[in-house]
């Protein structure tokens, strides 16, 4: 055995172990070779002196167990009254999702995160109530939701403005995206009135399906903490400033019956608010798994467009809300710290 031929890898390891931000100066397969546990792995996101500009990221991949509940409220005519007309709840949504997430972070402070995903809306309730003097006497039925799905995704920017050798803070702006599908099966009423759903609705009937697009942007604030050596304490909380709904809302039965020719269409905007955060444990210097929670709070004001489905029909004010919380379990990988040219 030639022993000549390994002296540059050990004075290139020696070298690395000297210097606080090792890492970021050696190659991807330097990286993941054993390192002795007296010398940690740098993470750029934390406070180093003298550090080498670098940059790392983070993968991983969720599973996202939420309820939820959507609803809106519809009102007359302005020029007629203020009068609510109807009001459409949908609630104990249970969702089921999977979703992958990044963040790539850089020596300076600033940092890059998302997250995508997409799952189902297995099971839950609509109750549609009418309200007087639109109808006589009041009504208010029950649906079961099945079928319904959701799509959603985050992109933020940021910079990391308190740094200290085991927490960081900072802020971010980005943007937030969330389509919900919801449908409604049946329908039964619960009060005296004769005319709604009398005799019930079989339980296979689609009665009312509603798309939801929506659109935010995203003004917060994080924050991270290490402790115990292994644990990492995690949070964000975020202004949505501006909310955009797009939406449509189906009731096929008046389809059917040619009231309605298609979807009402439906828009607004508002604002919301979201909250996430995450305790993960480092198994590897490389692999962490972790568990967390988050709420997601948006509200909007607009129209439904009746002049578009039927004749002599007007827009109606309308007010949506939706809030969406759950847990998620999470893996992910890091990557890094890597070279790189510049100040970021």
């Amino acid at each position: 055995m030639h022993l000549s031929g390994y002296l540059p890898q050990a004075l290139a390891f020696a070298a690395m172990i000297a210097t606080p931000a090792f890492a970021a100066d050696q190659p991807l397969a330097a990286l993941f070779a054993p390192v002795a546990t007296t010398a940690p792995i740098p993470d750029v996101e934390f406070f180093m002196p003298r550090p080498v500009p670098a940059w790392q990221a983070e993968i991983g991949g969720r599973y996202f167990f939420a309820g939820s509940k959507t609803g809106k409220s519809l009102y007359d005519i302005p020029s007629d009254s203020s009068a609510m007309v109807s009001r459409l709840t949908y609630s104990g949504l249970e969702m089921n999702s999977g979703e992958v997430f990044g963040r790539v972070a850089f020596t300076g402070g600033f940092f890059i995160k998302g997250y995508a995903g997409g799952g189902a809306i297995s099971s839950g309730n609509l109750r549609d109530e009418d309200f007087q003097p639109f109808i006589t006497p009041y009504s208010s039925t029950n649906s079961s939701q099945h079928d319904g799905g959701l799509g959603y995704a985050s992109a933020d920017i940021g910079y990391d403005f308190l740094r200290g050798g085991d927490f960081h803070a900072g802020g971010f702006v980005g943007y937030h995206f969330l389509h919900e599908t919801v449908s409604a099966y049946g329908c039964l009423q619960t009060t005296t009135n004769s005319d709604v759903c009398q005799p019930g609705i079989p339980a296979g009937y689609n009665v009312v399906s509603q798309t939801n697009q929506w659109q935010s942007a995203r003004v917060g604030l994080e924050a991270a903490v290490k402790f115990a050596d292994r644990f990492t304490l995690s949070g964000e909380g975020a202004w949505l400033p501006y909310v955009h709904l797009q939406g449509a809302d189906t009731h096929w039965a008046r389809i059917a019956e040619g009231d309605f020719s298609g979807p009402i269409p439906e828009d607004g905007t508002g604002h919301g608010y979201q909250f996430e955060a995450v305790l993960s444990y480092d198994v590897t210097h490389y692999l962490s798994v972790g568990l967390g929670g988050r709420y997601w709070h948006m509200q909007a004001n607009g129209n439904s467009h009746f002049e578009n489905v039927a004749v002599g029909g007007a827009p109606q004010p309308v007010d949506w809300k939706n809030d969406v919380y759950g847990v998620f379990l999470q893996g992910s990988l890091k990557l890094g710290p890597y070279p790189l040219s510049g100040s970021w």
